[in-house]
């Protein structure tokens, strides 16, 4: 149980919250310097008494290098960072991070000028209540539960829009009774850029995304995932075409008990 000053972990079906791209969320790109707030609760299953949330954020279409901040407030030079890349890579990072007392985010793209834009994407993942009702926390030493490469978990290369599945109750530590983990997703020897879904469904076409690569890029991101009921995950690789391949490796690093 939780104590009376901390809070309760509640999972969600990954659920894209965020994609100005298509006006989900805002509309619109982003300009340089420049916050933007989006509502949070009440919406993907988020409700309106949830404090915090995990989740993805990421980038797309940025005509220059520099960096997002997301969090409560609404800041125009955040002194933070939580997303850094570079041009012409679509990006992404996971984060847990408190909502304002309106249940809203805040996002900042803050490049060198103020005239570059880009498009952002948010999907939640779970959310955070101050009380005893959610799921609490278990650290575990990392422990790899899926390498592609070395037949650890599932065998053979990832094919686009094919979605596989892997036991991670019982093994690493993680016991029967977890309902969610976290941990690191990786990618290597893509042979297309695109991404990976990670979540208790399996899914060819999924809606939400976990981690973004260009080709010739070893890319990692850190989750926080909730578990099927048979105490899977399931792993998609998304790219433009069916034919490309790819290896995925995850790496747990704790796990939540009701």
């Amino acid at each position: 149980t939780a104590d009376a000053s901390g809070a309760t972990y509640h999972t969600l079906t990954p659920t894209r919250l965020l994609d100005t791209r298509s006006g989900n969320g805002l509309s619109g790109v982003f300009s340089s310097h420049v916050a933007r707030t989006f509502q949070v609760t009440t919406r993907g299953g988020v409700p309106a008494n949830a404090m915090a949330v995990t989740g993805n954020l990421t980038v797309a279409q940025q005509t220059a290098a520099g960096y997002l901040y997301i969090g409560p407030l609404a800041l125009n030079n955040p002194t933070s960072s939580t997303l850094n890349f570079p041009v012409s890579d679509n990006r992404a990072n996971g984060v847990t991070v408190a909502l304002s007392g309106s249940g809203t985010l805040s996002v900042t793209y803050v490049a060198s000028t103020l005239t570059p834009t880009t498009q952002v994407i948010f999907d939640v993942t779970g959310y955070f209540t101050a009380d005893a009702s959610g799921a609490t926390y278990h650290t575990l030493t990392p422990t790899r539960l899926l390498d592609t490469r070395s037949g650890n978990g599932l065998s053979g290369v990832f094919s686009s829009h094919v979605a596989r599945t892997f036991q991670v109750t019982t093994r690493g530590g993680v016991p029967a009774n977890a309902m969610a983990v976290t941990g690191n997703l990786t990618v290597a020897q893509q042979t297309a850029a695109g991404y990976l879904y990670i979540g208790p469904l399996a899914l060819n076409n999924p809606t939400s995304s976990t981690l973004n690569f260009p080709v010739s890029d070893n890319r990692a991101n850190g989750v926080t995932v909730a578990l099927s009921g048979s105490g899977t995950l399931s792993v998609t690789y998304v790219a433009s075409t069916l034919t490309p391949t790819t290896q995925v490796i995850f790496d747990v690093t704790g796990y939540f008990t009701p």
